[in-house]
């Protein structure tokens, strides 16, 4: 089927190639020769744009076919016409544009290393909580029995399978760090934050710290919540209630057996850390804290890292792996 050429007729300046020579179909097609000085152009029969239908996705062309009366013709498997119909169309792959480092001021100044570290580094909610699932954290140590022979079955369930979401004391805690380290900060002191710290001896073992202080201290806070029995820290300390106490001297000490395993969480956290040293801040307020430094306890230490190794390996390890 042809129709009028390009050749029958002058070409038009200005106008793309397929206007000037695709032709209409052969019944609209005009035949007879125009007489002088006739402006074909005006004519609806002169060859221009095809009216064949034009489709824009795959799907517009599926489903025009399949009400065509012509659907047998590409239904005919091994025909061209058949696998244009059938294959699914290829995906473009596009390369990326390599990107170049920018300022590197702190972690979301370099776009290109914040990438890498959203990929490799950093660590969704759900992946915290798996980590600290595979691990004893420094926090929950003080649970773990002391003696073989005790049920570990609470803890091992506790520790899997968490149901406790905080609560009023857990909210007035998280507050009261937060206030305590912008309380430091506008004094003129360093504090860097941390995440998950994995033990480089023992893998294990990984410990949360509330900060790093002024560059090589371990800070952490704690935030009691006042009851009816006392209402200042002196008070808290004199009750004998408290992992904080008065040695002979009138010292303030963290106690090594104390019920909230502050000094156990404090040893740990410095042994992941690889800190030699710890300043406690036990915060109540502005105008109520008070500091409390504490030294690295090698011995002591390790002879907690035997014991919570040999739990792990005997008892939660199987049970991580069972479940």
């Amino acid at each position: 089927m042809t129709g009028v050429s390009c050749t029958d007729e002058t070409a038009k300046w200005n106008r793309g190639t397929t206007r000037n020579i695709e032709p209409k179909p052969l019944v609209s097609i005009q035949l007879k020769k125009p007489k002088l000085g006739e402006n074909m152009m005006g004519n609806e029969s002169v060859p221009g744009l095809r009216d064949t239908p034009f489709y824009v996705t795959k799907e517009e062309f599926k489903e025009a076919i399949n009400a065509s009366p012509m659907l047998p013709l590409f239904e005919i498997k091994g025909t061209i016409m058949n696998k244009s119909f059938k294959i699914n169309p290829s995906v473009r792959t596009t390369e990326s544009i390599e990107q170049v480092h920018g300022e590197h001021n702190d972690l979301s100044s370099c776009a290109k290393c914040v990438q890498f570290l959203s990929k490799y580094v950093f660590l969704t909610d759900s992946q915290v909580k798996d980590c600290r699932k595979l691990r004893i954290t420094a926090s929950s140590a003080h649970k773990v029995s002391v003696k073989e022979t005790t049920d570990s079955t609470n803890f091992k369930r506790e520790h899997l399978h968490p149901k406790f979401v905080g609560n009023k004391y857990t909210k007035h805690g998280q507050q009261g760090e937060i206030d305590a380290k912008v309380y430091l900060k506008s004094n003129g002191h360093q504090v860097q934050e941390k995440g998950i710290c994995v033990s480089q001896q023992e893998n294990w073992l990984s410990a949360s710290p509330d900060g790093i202080f002024d560059g090589q201290t371990l800070l952490e806070i704690e935030c009691s919540v006042p009851f009816s029995s006392w209402s200042t820290l002196d008070q808290l300390f004199e009750s004998g209630k408290y992992d904080v106490g008065k040695d002979e001297n009138g010292d303030l000490v963290v106690k090594e057996k104390g019920s909230r395993g502050i000094y156990l969480q404090v040893q740990l956290t410095m042994y992941c850390t690889g800190l030699k040293q710890c300043k406690l801040l036990v915060w109540l307020g502005v105008d109520e804290h008070t500091y409390i430094d504490i030294l690295y306890n090698e011995t002591y230490v390790n002879n907690q890292v035997t014991r919570l190794k040999n739990f792990y390996v005997k008892k939660l390890l199987p049970c991580l792996v069972n479940n």
